[in-house]
């Protein structure tokens, strides 16, 4: 997953997770990185049947992790990922029907854990999104995207299986507060 973030790259890792969740079933991480895998692939192909494809690949590995460990903010925050990413795949027919979702997803994940820095960045761009989509202020969102990036950089990398993706996500919506 840290190698050149493509279509291919991201497909191989998926497959790898996916050997591994075979394994290891009674294991959220690999059934967690499997689905994130496909997710962020989704977000790299053109036209709507490409990315639903790859979305249905991630479906069955975020709902085996949701199985695995319900009340877990990591596995709740992919799950509004996965929303997110439907959403994004062709938001003029699913806004209505996937932006409320998403944002509720992201919402449960902060009850979880008010730290974690993942359902705290997606949930701001999503309230992003939504803001400039009604022409309304995105100071909310900013907001958001600027208290979790301390969080990011405070986690302990390669000491867990436990996720530590999503600054860069986070400071380009950072980015775009400033404009």
């Amino acid at each position: 997953m840290g190698a050149e973030r493509n279509v291919e790259n991201l497909q191989a890792s998926a497959g790898q997770f996916e050997r591994i969740a075979a394994n290891a079933t009674d294991q959220w991480h690999p059934q967690y990185y499997a689905a994130l895998s496909y997710i962020n692939a989704s977000m790299l192909v053109e036209g709507v049947k490409a990315k639903d494809q790859l979305l249905d690949k991630a479906k069955p590995f975020v709902e085996k992790a949701k199985s695995l460990v319900p009340n877990n903010s990591e596995v709740v925050a992919l799950e509004g990922f996965y929303f997110m990413a439907q959403l994004a795949a062709d938001p003029a027919s699913r806004g209505q029907s996937l932006s409320g979702l998403a944002s509720q997803t992201f919402g449960h994940a902060m009850q979880l854990d008010a730290e974690n820095p993942r359902a705290m960045a997606m949930m701001a761009q999503m309230q992003y999104g939504t803001a400039q989509f009604f022409g309304s202020s995105t100071a909310g969102a900013c907001g958001l995207v600027q208290k979790s990036i301390p969080l990011f950089k405070a986690e302990e990398k390669g000491k867990s299986f436990d996720p530590t993706w999503g600054i860069e996500m986070a400071q380009e919506l950072m980015s775009s507060c400033g404009k």
